[in-house]
């Protein structure tokens, strides 16, 4: 029995959750999938070619890796059992986010509604100890809106949060919040001498304070990530979470929706599969009533999931404004189907390609290494569609991420650094200063801008911005991915004149939403 909070940790961030969805559903279209290993061993592979699974010989020929996406998926209401078939269905949430809905608010609408117990929690693999009658996410948010808290650290919710949270009661909120404030003035002091003991690994059993305490983190850490995905939290220069002032009445409004946690029977014969239907509900729906007795799986359908599974999936890299034949022709390349098909499978489909960016492309910005690279090439994307000649440049030695010409005759060029709180360290200083601008000035000879794209940026950045502009006679300026969204959407909505463009990004400090309001 696992006496904490917990979570699947294969995915330990949200930002692939449409094109895991999609991938499941088309190994389970009309079929059990939990008894068919090649299918299973089908949706490892397709995982792998998007880009979501290391590629290599699956070392689980049991397809153990693939049923813990289907855990992941349960445990956020996507999806759900059948009871008289066993057939594995999408919930209405799930369905919305194949239909290409944004992804952003049906995601927070999930965790809001996440709770212990659940019928993840009971899991045999899983096991949560029935003490815990909450709403993970929820109790993090009404924490963070305490005065007294304000800001968590994954250590604070790894020793407090995630193992004394037991319900939703005042006398237990108000417990853990002492505890917090305990822990602020006299650090593991107040962990009691047990501590280890009483949250042992639930497969191996006693392990020391440093290794329980290092699990409770990573687990905290990964509650964290799942909150980020929600827009609704940042992190500050220390790592820890807070709720941003522009977000506040938001949370406000979630924490007195008057909801309350779901009843789980799980000894009715349909309690499982009711309650899953129920949490799986959509934003505006009140309940699920399909019923799927007599459906066949047609070559149509499978080829019309297929094909929009992949549309959603390249939504994600690049900002799609129209249906293109370009487009219809790259995916079915990607596919093996022919054009017509794929325009057929386009046919009343009409998916918020934006709002799948807008969420993968935040998502990119504070990934550090590990979406690097498709942060750059998103980028690029980005500036393409401002009217920009853009080049991916990021994979040569010494050279910025992206270069990028205006029809007006004149470059810039970007570096992108997908961290949470960015400064701009001597190496980079330097890299700048010695090897991007002059390189690109004597190749191009029209450079007029540099600029950095980040999450977020330290208070010293424009001062550091002003020091590579005074060094090296080139101008520049910093922008957040967030604010590289608004520009966009400034820009689709009236496009924007390269020579105000070029007064933006040669403004020698952060470029702010009150200069994009201005434009």
């Amino acid at each position: 029995m696992i006496n904490n909070w917990q979570i699947p940790r294969n995915k330990r961030k949200l930002y692939p959750v449409v094109d895991i969805l999609s991938l499941f559903t088309l190994q389970t279209l009309g079929e059990n999938w939990s008894s068919n290993l090649n299918r299973q061993l089908d949706f490892e592979a397709e995982l792998e070619r998007f880009g979501l699974k290391r590629p290599g010989q699956r070392r689980d020929r049991r397809a153990g890796g693939a049923r813990t996406y289907e855990s992941w998926l349960f445990n956020l209401g996507l999806i759900f059992k059948e009871t008289n078939t066993g057939i594995i269905r999408t919930t209405l949430a799930g369905e919305a986010l194949l239909a290409g809905q944004p992804p952003v608010p049906i995601i927070t609408n999930q965790l809001m509604k996440l709770q212990y117990p659940s019928p993840y929690s009971i899991r045999s693999r899983v096991n949560i100890h029935y003490r815990f009658q909450i709403r993970p996410f929820r109790f993090l948010l009404r924490l963070l809106a305490d005065n007294r808290i304000q800001t968590l650290s994954k250590e604070e919710i790894g020793r407090f949060v995630i193992t004394e949270g037991e319900n939703e009661s005042r006398s237990c909120f108000e417990h853990v919040v002492q505890r917090i404030i305990s822990y602020r003035s006299y650090g593991d002091e107040v962990l009691p001498p047990d501590f280890e003991e009483r949250y042992r690994s639930s497969t191996t059993g006693l392990r020391t304070r440093e290794q329980t305490l290092s699990y409770l983190e990573d687990i905290a850490n990964t509650f964290i990530n799942y909150l980020e995905y929600t827009q609704l939290i940042e992190r500050n220069s220390n790592g820890s979470i807070y709720i941003p002032q522009e977000r506040i009445s938001d949370v406000e409004a979630i924490l007195n929706d008057g909801t309350n946690l779901r009843r789980l029977d799980a000894n009715h014969p349909y309690g499982i599969e009711i309650f899953q239907r129920n949490f799986g509900l959509a934003p505006g729906q009140n309940r699920d009533n399909r019923s799927f007795g007599g459906q066949t799986v047609t070559d149509t359908i499978y080829r019309e999931r297929r094909i929009r599974s992949n549309l959603l999936h390249i939504a994600g890299t690049r900002p799609i404004t129209s249906f293109t034949a370009s487009l219809v022709s790259e995916i079915a390349d990607l596919t093996g189907y022919t054009v017509r098909e794929v325009e057929d499978a386009f046919d009343d489909f009409r998916p918020d390609t934006f709002s799948q960016f807008e969420a993968s492309y935040l998502n990119m910005a504070t990934s550090g290494t590990e979406l690097a690279r498709e942060f750059e090439t998103a980028t690029q994307a980005i500036f393409e569609q401002l009217g920009f000649r853009a080049e991916h440049v990021g994979n040569h030695a010494l050279h910025p991420d992206v270069f990028v010409e205006s029809p007006l005759n004149y470059s810039g060029i970007i570096d992108t650094k997908a961290y949470v709180r960015y400064v701009i360290n001597n190496d980079h200083r330097n890299r700048m200063i010695n090897n991007y601008i002059p390189t690109y000035q004597n190749q191009h000879g029209n450079l007029e801008f540099f600029m950095y794209v980040a999450h977020g940026f330290g208070n010293n950045i424009d001062f550091q911005v002003q020091n590579i502009a005074d060094r090296t006679n080139v101008n520049g300026s910093v922008i957040t991915a967030r604010n590289v969204i608004r520009l966009l959407q400034r820009n689709y909505a009236n496009p924007i004149d390269h020579n105000i463009l070029r007064t933006l990004f040669t403004k020698n400090s952060r470029i702010t939403i009150a200069d994009i309001d201005s434009l």
